[in-house]
């Protein structure tokens, strides 16, 4: 769209008289013309050259000019162009008939000139206003499709981190991670430290979006490649330590998040574990019973020399552990309710499987509470079974 070109106005009157009054005038005002003198030359007209406002008369032999505006709309290219009546009728009948064929003014004759040019130019100015907003709405689509193609490219990198699962003599691994955008704040891993000894971890960092995902993105990769000078991956609390030094608030801009981190000997059965900021996670036992276990300490990047804990206990046989996000909880139940951490305790206990039953089940809930809303946190959840 060229702004600095002048506005082109078709002309459509069967008067010649008519047409040449009027041309001069807008030729005089800084426009450029073309004319037509019956409807069927106007549309063809129209078509070839896109003008910038029609005047069109309504009294013509061939079509008149509401059958002729309705045509015109009618066409893709056409259909928001102005398109003024020239007209001596004064009936409101006609002038409402006007405006249902797709018209957006009327000038009526005998012809003022003040009165033709003030009402060109207030629809040409509406048109170049429209037309910019078109312009800068295709932009913006542009925009949004490369940043969703170059985020779906990220989403494939970051669920690429994700581990695959785990099924040997010792433990096996299920989980459901569903975020809320492409890129979700929310991630989990686990790796082998030795022959003896896992690790694993779940963490949620604050807010969502590129940001939490980018963040996200470059703390999954410090921890899956025992990225960490001077740090025994066996303590949580010194990977804790290790992270709450490089990893504080102020130098990433408020940007903090939450952690469980544990590690498990084979041989010993004994599950080490630290939460910074997390909520507990659920044991379940071969009994059908479950608990909370944790061993809280403050978020990571809160307290530059906060001095972080961690607890152990000895798992039993075919005990799972269950780590999660809160995207799992706290959400508003149709009564009123809330539904909170100690009902999704319930609600694992009441469906607990061999396998990931219970985490399909959760999510379909937790996604019939949202009803027809979006997501409003990352739904992450992590199964342990130590066999």
């Amino acid at each position: 769209m060229n702004l600095n070109k002048k506005p082109l106005v078709l002309i459509v009157d069967d008067i010649a008289r008519n047409i040449q009054v009027i041309g001069n005038l807008l030729i005089e005002n800084g426009f450029d013309i073309s004319v037509s003198i019956n409807g069927k030359q106007a549309i063809n007209t129209a078509r070839n050259i896109k003008p910038d406002l029609i005047l069109l008369d309504v009294m013509m032999p061939d079509i008149d000019g509401y059958e002729v505006c309705k045509m015109l709309k009618n066409e893709p290219t056409l259909k928001n162009v102005p398109i003024i009546f020239l007209t001596a009728k004064h009936d409101s009948s006609d002038i409402i008939k006007g405006f249902e064929s797709g018209g957006v003014d009327f000038i009526t004759k005998p012809f003022h000139k003040e009165e033709i040019i003030a009402r060109i130019n207030s629809q040409i100015e509406l048109k170049i206003s429209r037309d910019l907003l078109l312009v800068q709405s295709n932009e913006i689509k542009e925009i949004n499709d490369r940043l969703n193609e170059e985020l779906t490219i990220a989403a494939d990198y970051f669920s690429s981190l994700l581990p695959p699962k785990i099924d040997n003599d010792y433990i096996q691994t299920f989980w459901k991670y569903v975020p809320t955008a492409k890129l979700g704040g929310d991630a989990f891993g686990y790796f082998e430290l030795d022959n003896d000894n896992y690790a694993f971890f779940l963490f949620d960092v604050c807010g969502h979006g590129i940001a939490s995902g980018m963040f996200s993105v470059s703390l999954i990769n410090t921890l899956k490649y025992l990225n960490l000078s001077d740090t025994d991956f066996y303590n949580p609390e010194s990977v804790f330590s290790a992270l709450n030094k490089i990893y504080q608030i102020v130098e990433h801009n408020g940007m903090y998040f939450t952690i469980w981190y544990c590690t498990y000997n084979v041989k010993t059965r004994v599950l080490k574990f630290a939460n910074a900021g997390h909520h507990p996670s659920i044991l379940s036992y071969s009994s059908g019973t479950t608990e909370f276990v944790t061993s809280p300490n403050f978020i990571i990047g809160g307290l530059e020399n906060y001095s972080f804990k961690s607890s152990e206990i000895k798992i039993e046989p075919l005990t799972d552990l269950y780590i999660f996000s809160d995207g799992t909880f706290g959400l508003n139940l149709p009564d009123g309710k809330k539904w909170g951490i100690d009902d999704m305790r319930l609600f694992i206990e009441a469906r607990h499987s061999r396998n990931d039953k219970e985490l399909l089940e959760l999510h379909e809930f937790v996604s019939n509470l949202y009803g027809s809303s979006y997501q409003k946190d990352d739904f992450t959840i992590l199964k342990i079974r130590f066999k």
